[in-house]
């Protein structure tokens, strides 16, 4: 399989072209790199040279000890004033002082002075530690993080490539100038770097801002209590999980090479003295590096990118025991040169970029730490004791001998190495940005005694959604007895409350509640009557059926009759049959909406599979309300005879969720094979996968992937969504993952394609809108493949890869990539690699127009219906009047502030609900108090708005008028009418919401839209009428949760009951509601401390458990909100700045949900979009009156 055939030379050229500033950079970097260990070199090998020749090889083991001493004290220094001084500003000041150090040196070196060449054996060694630490933290700012696997190499070169010249050039001039003289080359090499640098600064921008110290962060939210006690115990290994390995790693590779290198100087001291010395030295260095270069150029790119960084880590230490097995073996100047050798040839190249790479994705904040950390206390502090250990074993072992203990320490290092990988990928996580915490893996434990009598005591709650659950979960609770409680649930004030007890006892027919039943009878409510009726029944006792009869045959309402009717044809047999047969066939003849939805629903409670097709032309009817009743009886009786007729309902909004739920209800054995074909029809049944998702089943899981393949791309997305929402159930197979592997490769293969075939396309005005469209489609490939990953490896690790990835800064990005890196493997890791390395160049390259047509062709031949739209229309615009009427429809809707931010897609969708209406001159369009709601798009006239007789404001072409009423769904509070013969478009509000549940995209956009309205109103307001960022205040809950805290084991439970209360979440299912009680943060105030102020960054919404929460602007309180209450769901709509401040009145617990957790389940269901948007076109219709 190909994936870059497609690429071309204006691809590259392109890309070249936009990566040019950064290469700069890189040039430069390898510059003063090059520079830097150049200078090293020299100074290394003059000051080695000197000493070993005017001193033995018994006070060389000596030497490593005050040189270890001084490196840890320089260490020690440099990271206090890293952490206080910027890392340029750091630099600027101590490279002249390094040169003029050196300069000085160089006199007390000719003055003959002994105690001048031990001094600057040591020194030297403190000034290259410092200009190579300098250098890579420098570095770390200046390189762009998503980039710096592709430049890194070339930076680490220019140290390779300085090794080879200054090498190989000490050759040549020592004999020329001496040793001694070095010195001043050192000192000019230095300087010559800190041109280097001021270049850097200049091409960096603005230095405050590049080398900052910490991360400029966007202002946020007050932080809780709960994250300040967290955020005192981080330290540096909690926030940097790998730090221990490397820390132990590098501790055991710099013992294990000074004992190397104390082997390979007291070999080399015997055989060779002063320039002879010198001069092999120089050869050594210019060799090694040649040999270094090569393995940069050749081997250094492949491995990275087709084995990982954490392969990688692992090359260093093997050769090394390796090559100290040989010098156990062979102890002679050969062998040493290869062990040594193999410092500079693999140590300078591949362990270099990879200690350089494991660094990087450390937040700024802590990556000072760490590298001052290895570099000034680990590295430093091993070389320390090295030298002790040299002192105290050099005159017991020989050079030989040393091999055993660099054997044993390298076998450490390999096994920190191994170990590195799984804390790597932590700290990687640590960094990525997520909105969502860990799931809480707390179950609900109802055998525990606090959580029952919690449930017990919610029953007596009057809040209805709580009661419910209470209810249901002691229903279900295994030995416990709800009989005691039946009679007050009957007379509770919830109707929902006194129908699901009545449920209840039809189903468990407990003893003695007959009088109860029949003082019911008594209420005004007439489906409660109904149901207790059917209740009653259910008991089949004589003196009950001359009253269950009476009401069969009684006249007057049929919701309570067509209780009557079930409960004699479902308990008293043939009988009852008889008696109740003949009315329910006048019923299901009848002509009336309201009798027919009686009958749609009688047929579910009497539950009779064989009185199925009386149903089949009432799922047919006209009535979306007996649409809707006979689906909830088609999902009771589960009857495949029914199954052709419940799908085609699925494509309504207002029979889907009923739709759905009765499908889910079918046995999936029976249920799948019957919905087989319905994958192969055209057009397919967009919702048809949420019926899988319902049952989410590992066979339903099975079915969903195996069409995968098969389908088109708005099918697939479909597809996806079901599938990522069952995984939570299921555990993938083996097999299936290899299918996964398959199409993450097919979607990856597209991916290439469309980038080929967009390319040069915008530079055509004509074919923009094409391109545009391709792109999205692209786009949404990268989105699929991640969706497809995440089937695979972790569910929330691949989604915080891919929002980090999508829209997180350069450091994010990168270490966005980076988890792939490490997660992924074989030709599946490399292919992700590319596409999130692709940067989208080329795209503005230039293609004739022979080749800008057969990308059209190909374009043309994808199964995406808009896409070939677009083509057709872009290509013969006059063509089709049909078509030509749509886009000047889409073009329309695209010139009103509304619908700026949503894509020709999304527009085309919503054209198709647009309809042609006009009114002439006086003609009133509505009138305040109508129940109408749309949106109406002015093409042409005048339209007058009045309030109360009073003329308010006017519409003209271009504008658009009642969006409160598509938005907020609420009587008309004014009058619209023609004052000119007018046209315009209406969009009707059923239509619109169904347009957005299909693609909740849409629907995001309209309450950011909302959102900002809301603030730009509030900042032009000088009054502080501010709007509440908060529900209205609703009635406190009676259950006594204040007696509980966070750690208590009924707290899981306690969650679930407040988010029950919540209006925002009453349409969530149950296992939703668990689930989110599970994901989200319990946090604890006292009074009197602030939870968010005006202006603070949010993408929080809180709910309150227990206590009090003032809602001010200023002085002025808002809202006092209690129990139940939530605020701050504006912030998670536009990530914007609160618009109010929230402070807490009394000892409060808090539940914070992260606007991820919130759209990943509330955006399944429709009625949630709709309180959500609602909930804001309230607010700001009332700030605008």
């Amino acid at each position: 399989m190909k994936f870059f055939s497609y690429k071309t030379i204006g691809t590259v050229r392109g890309k070249f072209a936009e990566e040019k500033e950064e290469y700069r950079k890189v040039i430069v970097l390898f510059i003063y790199l090059l520079l830097v260990v150049s200078a090293s070199t020299v100074g290394r090998t003059a000051a080695d040279a000197l000493f070993l020749s005017r001193f033995d090889g018994s006070l060389l083991s000596k030497m490593y000890l005050p040189q270890a001493v001084a490196l840890i004290f320089t260490g020690f220094v440099f990271q206090k004033c890293s952490s206080r001084f910027r890392i340029d500003l750091i630099i600027k000041w101590m490279i002249p002082s390094l040169g003029l150090l050196s300069i000085i040196s160089r006199i007390g070196v000719g003055a003959g002075h002994l105690w001048i060449f031990p001094t600057i054996y040591i020194a030297y060694d403190v000034f290259n530690f410092l200009m190579i630490v300098c250098f890579w933290q420098f570095a770390t700012f200046v390189l762009d993080q998503r980039k710096v696997k592709r430049t890194i190499g070339l930076v680490g070169s220019g140290g390779i490539i300085g090794s080879i010249i200054s090498g190989f050039g000490l050759k040549w001039i020592v004999p020329w100038m001496g040793t001694e003289n070095l010195i001043f080359i050192y000192a000019v090499l230095q300087l010559l770097a800190l041109l280097a640098v001021y270049v850097l600064i200049r091409l960096s921008g603005n230095a405050e801002v590049v080398f900052a110290m910490t991360n400029k962060k966007a202002k946020g939210a007050s932080t809780t209590k709960k994250k300040k006690k967290e955020d005192r115990k981080e330290s540096l290994f909690r926030s940097v999980p790998h730090l221990r390995y490397v820390a132990v790693m590098s501790a055991t590779l710099v013992l294990a090479l000074t004992f190397i290198d104390f082997q390979f100087k007291v070999i080399l001291k015997g055989e060779l003295q002063n320039e002879a010395l010198a001069g092999f030295m120089g050869s050594f260095y210019g060799f090694a590096g040649l040999l270094a270069l090569a393995v940069q150029v050749l081997l250094a790119g492949k491995l990275f990118s087709r084995f990982g960084v954490m392969t990688a880590i692992l090359v260093f230490p093997l050769v090394l025991f390796a090559g100290s097995f040989g010098m156990l073996l062979f102890p002679v100047l050969a062998m040493a040169v290869i062990v040594k050798g193999s410092d500079k040839v693999i140590g300078d190249t591949i362990n270099s970029s990879v200690n350089q790479l494991i660094m990087f994705p450390i937040p700024p904040q802590w990556r000072n730490q760490a590298k001052s950390f290895l570099d000034g206390i680990v590295r430093n502090g091993a070389k320390g004791l090295a030298a002790i250990c040299l002192i105290l074993l050099s005159p017991i072992l020989t050079a030989q001998q040393f091999s055993y203990i660099t054997i044993a320490l390298l076998g450490l290092c390999i096994a920190a190495a191994i170990k590195i990988k799984g804390a790597y990928l932590k700290t990687l996580l640590f960094t990525l940005r997520t909105d969502e915490p860990k799931l809480d893996e707390t179950e609900l434990d109802f055998m525990d005694a606090a959580s029952v009598q919690l449930l017990v005591d919610t029953l007596q709650s009057p809040d209805k959604q709580q009661a419910l659950y209470a209810f249901r979960t002691l229903s279900r609770l295994e030995g416990f007895d709800l009989a005691p409680f039946l009679p007050k649930l009957l007379v509770h004030p919830a109707r929902e409350v006194v129908i699901e007890t009545l449920l209840h006892i039809e189903r468990e027919k407990p003893e003695g509640l007959e009088s109860d039943l029949l003082k019911l009878l008594a209420v005004s409510d007439n489906e409660v009557q109904s149901q207790t009726l059917l209740t009653l029944a259910a008991y089949a006792q004589e003196q009950h059926w001359d009253l269950i009869t009476e009401y069969v045959h009684r006249t007057g309402n049929l919701e309570i009759r067509s209780g009557a009717i079930a409960g004699l044809i479902k308990y008293y047999g043939i009988e009852g049959m008889f008696q109740a047969v003949d009315v329910l066939k006048s019923l299901i003849k009848s002509t009336d909406e309201e009798e027919r939805t009686a009958v749609a629903e009688i047929f579910g409670r009497i539950g009779i599979k064989q009185f199925y097709k009386p149903l089949v032309p009432l799922l047919q009817d006209e009535s979306a309300q007996v649409r809707k009743r006979a689906l909830r009886s088609a999902g009771v009786l589960q009857v495949a005879e029914l199954v052709p007729y419940i799908v085609p309902l699925l494509q309504y909004g207002d029979t889907r969720k009923e739709a759905i739920l009765a499908l889910a209800g079918y046995d999936e054995k029976k249920l799948f094979p019957l919905l087989d074909s319905y994958f192969k029809q055209t057009p397919f049944p967009l919702h048809l996968p949420k019926v899988f998702e319902r049952i989410a089943t590992p066979l339903a899981f099975e079915k969903l992937l195996a069409w995968y393949a098969f389908s088109n791309f708005e099918i697939r997305d479909k597809l996806l969504e079901a599938l990522t929402r069952i995984l939570r159930n299921i555990t993938v197979s083996s097999k299936q993952t290899a299918v996964i592997h398959e199409l993450v490769m097919q979607e990856i293969e597209l991916y290439w394609n469309l980038s080929e075939q967009i390319t040069g396309l915008s530079t055509i005005p004509a074919y923009e809108e094409v391109e545009k469209v391709a792109s999205q489609l692209r786009s949404a490939c990268v989105w699929r493949v991640f969706q497809l990953l995440s089937l695979i490896y972790d569910f929330s690790t691949i989604q915080a890869v891919y929002a980090n990835w999508s829209g997180g800064d350069a450091r994010q990005q990168a270490n966005a990539m980076e988890v792939i890196d490490q997660l992924a493997h074989g030709q599946i890791r490399m292919e992700v690699a590319k596409v999130m390395a692709a940067s989208g160049s080329g795209a503005n390259s230039s293609r004739s127009e022979a080749q800008l047509k057969q990308q059209l062709d190909r374009l043309n031949q994808l199964d995406d219906l808009w896409l070939r739209q677009v083509i057709r229309f872009a290509v013969s615009p006059d063509e089709s009047s049909e078509l030509n009427m749509h886009m000047d429809r889409i073009h329309t809707l695209r010139n009103f502030s509304l619908f700026h931010e949503l894509t020709s897609r999304e527009l085309s969708a919503i054209a198709m609900k647009l309809v042609k209406a006009g009114a002439k001159r006086g003609e009133y369009i509505f009138k305040s108090g109508n129940s109408e709601n749309a949106l109406y798009l002015m093409k042409s006239g005048l339209v007058g708005i009045y309030r109360n007789g009073e003329k308010v404001a006017e519409r003209k072409t271009g504008e658009s008028f009642g969006q409160s009423g598509v938005l907020i769904r609420r009587l008309r509070t004014a009058d619209a009418v023609a004052e000119e013969d007018s046209i315009f478009l209406k969009l009707d509000s059923d239509d619109f919401y169904d347009v957005m549940f299909d693609r909740p995209q849409i629907a995001m956009e309209m309450m950011k839209l909302i959102s900002r309205r809301i603030r730009s109103v509030l900042a032009e307001q000088k009054s502080h009428a501010a709007i509440q960022e908060a529900a209205t205040t609703k009635e406190e809950v009676v259950v006594p949760l204040s007696a509980s805290r966070t750690d208590h084991p009924d707290s899981l439970l306690r969650r679930v009951l407040v988010l029950q209360k919540i209006d925002l979440f009453s349409h969530l299912s149950e296992d939703d509601i668990i689930r989110l009680a599970q994901m989200v943060d319990e946090v604890e105030f006292e009074p009197g401390e602030v939870v968010c102020r005006v202006g603070d960054y949010g993408d929080t919404l809180y709910g309150i458990i227990e206590g009090s929460v003032r809602i001010h602007r200023g002085s002025d309180t808002v809202a006092q909100l209690a129990e139940g209450d939530y605020f701050g769901e504006m912030a998670i709509i536009d990530d914007g700045p609160r618009s109010a401040d929230c402070t807490v009145t009394s000892p409060t617990v808090l539940l914070q949900l992260h606007r991820d957790q919130v759209f990943s389940l509330c955006f399944q269901n429709m009625d949630i979009l709709r309180s959500m948007l609602q909930v804001m076109g309230e607010r700001l219709t009332n700030l605008l009156r």
